[in-house]
Parts: C-alpha cells; structure tokens; sequence
C-alpha cells in the first residue's frame, strides 16, 4: 500500500513538474523511500517483539479482580516483584490506595493500569491482558469503592 502511494504521488509530481523533473530527483525520492521504509519496519518489528515477548508472560488466571473489599491484582505484576506469573494474588483494600491510572506506552503490549497503594507498591497491568474495557473497568472500581476512586487518564485518550 505504501508503494502504490508513493508511486502516485511520484507520477503526481512528475506529471505537473515534468520539465524540471530531474532522474536525480527520482534517485533522492527512491532513497528516501528506501530509508523510510527500513526505519519503520525496523519500528514496527521492534513493537512486534516486545508484545509477543510481554504476551508470553500473560500465564493463566486473573490479573485483576474488583471486589467490594478493594483489589485483586496478580503478586508477578507487581514492580520489583520477582515471582513466576502464577497466580498468586495481592489484596489491596480502598482504603489502602492512591491511586488507579491508565499509563504506559504502545510498545510491547501497550498501555497499562498502574496500580499504586500508600505504602509505595505499584503495580502495572496491561489493559491488553484484561477481558474489560477501559471503561468498564472505570466503572467496576468507581461503584466497588463507593466513588472513592476512579481511574485516572494520562491526558491521551486511549481507545477501548
């Protein structure tokens, strides 16, 4: 696809340029082309690497569970955690958060909650591994603990 616009776009520009259309123009939008298209598949390989290297540890069992106590966040996506991605589960009651916030980045499997409680645990997980949407997930807490917390936006929007 990207080659058929550049090859428009080229005969777009040589049609209406024709007399100052030089073959070294052509030779320096070629290259460019070239450059431009290694720079972004060796992006995109890069994302493709880091998401399936981050979906092989999703393991099996829940990541996140809202309850009325507070939440259930699986003990190996804790940071500093080094645990096996069993299913060990961490309990942190409303009282005992800080916050909830969408964070992260693209790369690898994509944003993610970040989880932080008073006392200086975090954790991070990918709103990829979650079977909700953002959205409802917003929900779940907000009704779970009473209004007390919601989940924080990173001022992008990211869609569900």
């Amino acid at each position: 696809m990207q080659t058929l616009i550049v090859v428009i776009i080229g005969g777009l520009l040589w049609a209406l340029t024709a007399d100052a259309f030089k073959v070294s123009t052509v030779m320096w939008m070629l290259g460019a082309w070239v450059v431009l298209f290694v720079v972004l598949f060796v992006i995109q390989n890069v994302r493709l690497h880091a998401a399936r290297k981050d979906l092989l540890d999703v393991g099996e069992g829940p990541a996140l569970m809202v309850c009325s106590s507070g939440l259930y966040l699986r003990r190996a996506l804790r940071s500093g955690s080094k645990q096996s991605t069993t299913t060990t589960m961490d309990e942190v009651h409303w009282d005992a958060l800080s916050e909830v916030k969408v964070g992260g980045s693209s790369i690898g499997s994509g944003p993610s909650l970040v989880v932080n409680a008073q006392d200086g645990r975090q954790w991070d997980v990918p709103l990829s591994w979650l079977d909700s949407r953002q959205t409802d997930i917003d929900s779940a807490i907000a009704a779970a603990s009473g209004g007390r917390i919601r989940v924080e936006q990173d001022g992008s929007e990211i869609a569900d």
